[in-house]
């Protein structure tokens, strides 16, 4: 019996664990911001190569995802959340990326990216913009 002691234990503490680990999508903009306002920790991910390039940006594969630290959502109803890091921009040089998100009204979302030059912050190239729908190019998930 002693020894079933600490298999118990850790099966319980293992079917506890499960559902931290679950995910749920949010599939309409409803949803999204019934989540952020109940203070879920909601993650989005992105996949440009299903989204629509503005005039001027290219088309790209590129593929990523990030939690939601902070949003606002201005008058017009519109949901804007971004981040920054510093990169390596593929000539080698260091640079900081600022990306922001705008999940508007009617359910799309706009994606931008601004990229500078370091040390001195210098605009490097053009802004790259993005129509994106959800469940398409985007997704949202509360965990």
């Amino acid at each position: 019996m002693p020894r079933l002691v600490p298999a118990a234990l850790f099966a319980t503490l293992c079917a506890c664990a499960l559902p931290a680990l679950a995910t749920e999508s949010l599939n309409n903009r409803a949803e999204v911001l019934a989540a952020l306002d109940a203070g879920y920790d909601v993650s989005v991910s992105t996949d440009l190569a299903r989204c629509v390039p503005e005039e001027g940006t290219p088309v790209t594969q590129t593929r990523g995802g990030r939690h939601i630290d902070a949003y606002r959502i201005t008058a017009d109803g519109t949901v804007a959340f971004s981040d920054s890091h510093f990169t390596v921009a593929n000539d080698g040089k260091p640079i900081q990326q600022f990306m922001r998100y705008q999940l508007l009204p009617d359910g799309s979302l706009r994606f931008t990216t601004y990229m500078y030059d370091l040390p001195g912050l210098q605009q490097r190239g053009p802004v790259l913009a993005y129509q994106c729908k959800l469940n398409e190019g985007i997704r949202f998930h509360a965990n």
